[in-house]
C-alpha cells in the first residue's frame, strides 16, 4: 500500500474530514449526472420532433397554397377563354331550350348572341376558379378521387354560379338588359332560382366529365409509357381528351340541363312559375306537357359548346399550370 502524500499527512483534521465529505459526494454528482443525461436526450429529441412537425406542416401549408394559386388562376383563364369564345352557341342552346311549343327559330333568334355575357363572365370566371382551387387541393393535398374532387368543387362554385345564371338566361331569353333582368331577380328574390336543378346538373356533369377526362389521361399517358417510361402529353392529346370527355358530358346532362332552363324560364315555355311544381315533380310535369324528347332539347348546340370548350379549357388548364409551375422551380 502507498504511504499517504504529504500534503494529505500534514493537513488539519478538518481540512481532512472536509476533503473526505467531497470525495464522497463526487460519484454521487457523477450518478445524478449519467442519470439526467437520458432526460437531456429525451428533451433533445422532444425539440427535434417539433421542429419536424412544425417544417412538415409549413410545407403541408405551401403545398395547400401552391394548389389553390394554381387553381384559381388556371380555372379563371379557362373560363374566360371559353366564354368569350362560345357564348354565341350557349345563348342558342338557351334559346331552344326556352321556345314555346311549336315554335321555330327565327332571325330575331340570331340576333345578340352575346347578350347576358356581362351576368355570365362574373359567375363562372370566378366560380371557375373556385372550382379548380377546390378540385386540385382536394385531389393533391387529400387524396380525392376525381369525382370526390369535383363534387366538393362544384359545391363551393356554385354560390357564385348560380345567381349569376339565373340573370344571364333572363337576358338571353327575355332579350331584357343587365340592369332589368337584375332589378327582376332582385324584386322577385329569386337569384338562387331551381337550386335544386341547378346543383343536380353540376354536380352530375362536373364528375362525369372530369372522371372522364382523368380516365382517358391516364389510359394515354400508360400506352405511350408502355414504350417511353419518360413520355408525357402533349398538348394536341390533352385538347382532344378534353374535346371528347366535355362532347360525351354535354349530351348525357343535357336533361338537368333542360330542367334547369325550363325552372328559370318557365313563363317562356307558357308554365306558370308560381305552380310550377320542384324537383322530380317539376320533370314530371314537364315530360307530361311537352313529352320525353323535350329533355334532349338543344343537345346539338349543348354538345358542340361543350365539346369546343373542353379542347379550349383543358389547353387553357394545362397550359397556365406548367407556366405557374415552371415560374415557381425559378
Amino acid at each position: 500500500m502507498s504511504s499517504p502524500s504529504p500534503a494529505r499527512a500534514s493537513a488539519p483534521p478538518a481540512l481532512a474530514r472536509r476533503r473526505r465529505r467531497f470525495d464522497r459526494a463526487r460519484p454521487s454528482r457523477r450518478v445524478a449526472d449519467v442519470s439526467a443525461s437520458p432526460a437531456r436526450d429525451d428533451a433533445t429529441r422532444r425539440r427535434r420532433r417539433r421542429a419536424e412537425a412544425s417544417s412538415a406542416s409549413s410545407s403541408s401549408a405551401d403545398t395547400v397554397a401552391s394548389s389553390l394559386r394554381v387553381g384559381v388562376v388556371s380555372g379563371a383563364a379557362a373560363a374566360a377563354s371559353c366564354q368569350l369564345l362560345l357564348f354565341p352557341l350557349n345563348t342558342l342552346k338557351t334559346r331552344a331550350q326556352a321556345r314555346a311549343l311549336g315554335a321555330r327559330m327565327t332571325r330575331d333568334d340570331l340576333r345578340m348572341l352575346y347578350r347576358g355575357l356581362v351576368p355570365d363572365l362574373f359567375g363562372t370566371v370566378p366560380g371557375t376558379a373556385l372550382f379548380m382551387a377546390t378540385y386540385e387541393t382536394a385531389k393533391r393535398n387529400f387524396g380525392q378521387t376525381p369525382a370526390g374532387a369535383a363534387a366538393a368543387g362544384a359545391l363551393a362554385a356554385s354560390v357564385v354560379l348560380a345567381p349569376m345564371e339565373v340573370i344571364s338566361r333572363r337576358m338571353q331569353v327575355g332579350r331584357m338588359s343587365l340592369m332589368t333582368a337584375v332589378r327582376l331577380s332582385v324584386r322577385k328574390r329569386d337569384l338562387f332560382l331551381g337550386f335544386e336543378s341547378f346543383l343536380t346538373r353540376e354536380l352530375s356533369f362536373d364528375c362525369v366529365q372530369m372522371s372522364a377526362f382523368e380516365a382517358m389521361k391516364r389510359a394515354t399517358l400508360a400506352v405511350r409509357r408502355a414504350r417511353d417510361p419518360n413520355a408525357s402529353m402533349s398538348a394536341r392529346e390533352t385538347a382532344a381528351i378534353g374535346g371528347v370527355a366535355g362532347c360525351v358530358t354535354g349530351v348525357l346532362t343535357t336533361p338537368f340541363d333542360v330542367s334547369r332552363t325550363a325552372a328559370v324560364c318557365a313563363s317562356s315555355l307558357g308554365i306558370d312559375p308560381k305552380t310550377f311544381p320542384k324537383g322530380l315533380a317539376g320533370v314530371k310535369h314537364l315530360a307530361n306537357k311537352f313529352g320525353w324528347t323535350f329533355f334532349f332539347r338543344g343537345a346539338a348546340p349543348r354538345a358542340l359548346e361543350i365539346g369546343l370548350g373542353g379542347i379550349i379549357y383543358f389547353s387553357a388548364l394545362e397550359a397556365t399550370r406548367v407556366a405557374i409551375e415552371g415560374a415557381d422551380k425559378k
